[in-house]
């Protein structure tokens, strides 16, 4: 049995325990704004904890809670760190856009002593340096330096083609795991045209580029500890070596990069590409003197991100439209259509002015990324400058938000949202023609962000995704078959929305473009 003083201890010991969670998560009660019941220790993590739901997509549930329809903003605990959940699309825009200044940094992070090469990408890097480097890798992003990459990227595209060809050596069917073609694809697309390196992945499924970058997406439980660590507490990253790539990605790109900056910088060739701002980057540095490790690493950084969040993004978007796709075949005819009578119009090729201004392509890839923004969420930390007013949540509640407090963007469920999508889960390109385009309201479509710190890759991104659907297409439709998912359900371990297992789809055989060119 316990002594009395031992008893007395644990007594008091719990007291104190009851007393820091009562004032700890009575934090939105006390400043009157609409807040999520937290769990005791835990707040509302749950979900982490249970794996029964992906963070971000919960981000989503909150905000369609039925209790917090009216609510503008939703405070929410992180452990015991108070958060928000922003609904109401004009604090949105004051976040993303008009306060942006205040709001330039992400929430997450990474060590910069022990994973320089995640704290250092675009991605997570903040004030000052992430401003300079964003100027710095924009001019890889504008229209002429992409429309320049563009005969690199129609030649992956045919690769596709000829691969997806050898499926079947006659005019039958083929069922095969979409995300794996359409990854293989994208992986073969941003090692050409950011590295100027074959990757080879659609010839062979254990290529290097692409055995790499399964493991980058490989949500094991030691994969979740790290992204919960950089995303959620990234002051802990040091104590929990919490990396945001795996050690072996890292030893990867920066075999990868070295040597193929060595040999670009030795030819002085120019390909228009990533390596070139690189490589001038470098060059710029040395004639300043300024050129060290820390540096390298930072060109590093952005190799690394670029690859991974190029290939994983525009290739899911490719598989769920392809999915969506093969349930609605007479929206498939129409756009098949589209796609062989511009083939015929160029004699068999396709001009980046064409490719971007087919009407209904662009609305197909629009609504996909709408039912299915790859970044289902957007965090922002509240860091404003020394002596600058602090932002606020008026009109809607009269509560300044504190230095540090993160704020998220649950994009998901704004897209989803009946308010502004009739009928949000249904597929409908419709809503993306130039009439209906002109009624949605702003700041509710976010796929690739908003404001100055919006996705900079997000014009080679739909450029990808369209170059892979369009050399499907070309030859190909798809359907349904019974391995194919009656609904989709969402990896719960990863941050970026992935499907929790394969979508098979079944390829037929279709020269759609022949018998039009025919007639």
């Amino acid at each position: 049995m316990l002594s009395v003083n031992t008893a007395c201890l644990l007594a008091a010991l719990l007291g104190l325990v009851y007393i820091w969670c009562r004032y700890t998560y009575g934090y939105w009660k006390r400043n009157k704004i609409p807040y999520m019941t937290p769990f005791p220790l835990i707040g509302n993590m749950q979900v982490l904890f249970t794996m029964s739901n992906s963070f971000y997509l919960y981000l989503s549930e909150i905000y369609k809670d039925a209790r917090m329809s009216k609510a503008a903003a939703v405070g929410i605990y992180i452990l015991n760190r108070p958060a928000l959940v922003l609904r109401e699309p004009e604090l949105i825009k004051n976040v993303l856009i008009k306060e942006f200044p205040k709001f330039v940094n992400r929430s997450g992070g990474c060590d910069p002593h022990d994973d320089p090469l995640g704290s250092n990408n675009l991605f997570f890097i903040q004030d000052q340096p992430w401003k300079d480097l964003r100027s710095k890798i924009t001019p890889v992003f504008t229209t002429g330096k992409i429309k320049q990459m563009y005969p690199l990227m129609t030649e992956i595209g045919t690769e596709l083609e000829a691969h997806l060809n050898s499926y079947a050596k006659t005019d039958d069917a083929f069922v095969t795991e979409v995300k794996e073609v359409c990854a293989s694809f994208t992986t073969d697309m941003i090692a050409t045209i950011a590295y100027g390196v074959k990757a080879n992945s659609l010839v062979n499924p254990n290529a290097e580029f692409r055995v790499i970058g399964r493991k980058m997406f490989i949500f094991t439980l030691s994969r979740a500890k790290d992204f919960f660590v950089n995303f959620f507490f990234p002051k802990w990253a040091a104590t929990f070596r919490a990396k945001f790539f795996p050690a072996e990605f890292s030893a990867f790109i920066r075999g990868t990069i070295g040597q193929v900056m060595a040999l670009r910088e030795e030819s002085k060739a120019t390909r228009n590409d990533l390596i070139d701002v690189l490589v001038s980057l470098k060059e710029e540095a040395v004639a300043k003197g300024e050129y060290n490790a820390h540096l390298q690493d930072v060109l590093t950084a952005q190799a690394a991100v670029f690859f991974s969040a190029g290939f994983e993004t525009s290739s899911s978007t490719m598989t769920f439209a392809l999915y969506e796709l093969s349930k609605r075949l007479d929206l498939q005819e129409r756009l098949r259509n589209e796609i062989c009578e511009a083939f015929v119009a160029e004699q068999g090729t396709m001009s980046y002015e064409t490719i971007n201004n087919l009407p209904y392509l662009s609305m197909v890839v629009d609504e996909v990324l709408r039912l299915y923004p790859v970044l289902p969420f957007l965090d922002r930390q509240h860091s404003p400058k020394e002596g600058e007013k602090q932002s606020d949540l008026k009109p809607y509640y009269d509560y300044t938000i504190p230095d540090g407090m993160a704020v998220y963007i649950p994009i998901f469920g704004i897209q989803r949202d009946p308010e502004f999508w009739p009928n949000p889960n249904t597929f409908d390109p419709e809503r993306f023609s130039t009439e209906n385009k002109k009624t949605h309201k702003p700041m509710t479509y976010l796929p690739f962000g908003s404001g100055p710190r919006n996705c900079i890759g997000g014009r080679i991104g739909l450029l990808q995704s369209k170059l892979g659907l369009v050399h499907i297409l070309k030859n190909h439709y798809v359907t349904t078959c019974e391995k194919t998912p009656s609904e989709i359900t969402f990896d719960p371990l990863s941050i970026v929305l992935s499907y929790k297992e394969g979508i098979y789809l079944k390829f037929v055989n279709d020269k759609r473009y022949e018998r039009i060119a025919r007639q």
